[in-house]
């Protein structure tokens, strides 16, 4: 992603508020975003029952008495905490890592590596991948740096206000570490906007296609890539709409055909190159695309994807991976 909206304390007081005035009643938390080693591992949920309750949420319309202020207030201000890992969210001036271990997750045990790489819109992808791991035996090492994706492209720093010549050394230093780290599957995500290039710059989908080509032609040979396309992209933070209207959900659900974003540069690059495209459209989307699915807040801001929801499509993602998880090195 190249440009984030950063919740002000006003508009944070004014979502209290908002949420007083409606009446949510807190209860507990529920478990944080990652699974700890000393926790048991939740069974995956399979690809029908997630797209059974995208179309059950269409129509539900009461916030679920199990999501609390808390975590409405987290993801209607996108704070960072809902989607990156600490000690793994390196600074926009660092373009490398000297530590890996925070960004081990999976089967931290495995010599069998999963290599997840993007900008934040690949980050928020973490808990998923951590749980895929962990079931089918796999480490899972994050490479992801904010406003970074995975084309291989110069990016613009909208907040630095220059080209992210950080970027460039970024990308060097993480293919350097997939090879390194014998990463056998490399998963590719981010945010594609059209504007990841800086003003005058138009990254249509045929660019963000050639950018991806030339990452993965430039992966150990062998290695599998699976491009994970992009997330729909509401008008306004879902997570404020239900806040602001408890008692009818269905206002928060925007149109799929507004919401859902241009997929032909993920999918061609697949297509040129052997590798898999997982359309991720069902999995948030029927005719609309609900804020709350399965119980769960699905966006964190306008921009990222709760953990809770992640790890719900961990299932999803597993069946599609499954192949390649269980191939023999």
């Amino acid at each position: 992603m190249t440009r984030r909206v950063t919740a002000t304390v006003v508009a944070v007081v004014s979502l209290c508020v908002a949420v007083m005035v409606a009446g949510c009643q807190a209860v507990p938390e529920r478990p944080a975003a990652a699974t700890s080693e000393s926790e048991a591992v939740p069974s995956a949920v399979s690809t029908a029952d997630v797209l059974a309750a995208v179309r059950a949420a269409t129509a539900v319309r009461d916030l679920p008495p199990t999501i609390t202020t808390d975590e409405l207030l987290a993801a209607s201000g996108d704070y960072s905490d809902q989607w990156s890992i600490e000690g793994c969210e390196p600074p926009l001036e660092v373009s490398r890592l000297d530590d890996i271990g925070p960004c081990i997750l999976g089967d931290t045990t495995s010599d069998r590596t999963v290599a997840l790489i993007g900008d934040s819109a690949a980050s928020m992808w973490h808990s998923a991948l951590d749980l895929v791991g962990k079931r089918h035996g796999w480490r899972v090492l994050a490479l992801t740096k904010s406003n970074c994706g995975p084309a291989a492209l110069t990016y613009y720093q909208w907040q630095l206000k220059r080209a992210y010549t950080e970027c460039d050394d970024w990308q060097d230093w993480r293919m350097e570490t997939i090879a390194r780290e014998n990463a056998e599957i490399v998963v590719m995500a981010g945010w594609h906007d059209g504007g990841n290039q800086g003003p005058g710059r138009d990254t249509t989908p045929e660019v963000w296609r050639d950018g991806l080509v030339s990452t993965i032609n430039d992966l150990p040979a062998g290695t599998r890539a699976f491009l994970l396309g992009g997330v729909p992209r509401p008008s306004q933070s879902p997570s404020e709409c239900v806040a602001a209207n408890p008692a009818d959900l269905t206002r928060c659900a925007e149109p799929a055909a507004d919401a859902l974003p241009v997929q032909s540069g993920w999918s061609a690059a697949a297509e040129l190159t052997g590798q898999t495209f997982i359309d991720v459209d069902p999995w948030f989307c029927a005719q609309t695309c609900p804020a709350v699915i399965a119980d769960r807040l699905v966006y964190s801001g306008k921009f990222h994807v709760t953990g809770q929801y992640a790890r719900l499509l961990s299932g999803p993602l597993e069946e599609i991976m499954a192949p390649a998880l269980r191939a023999q090195p």
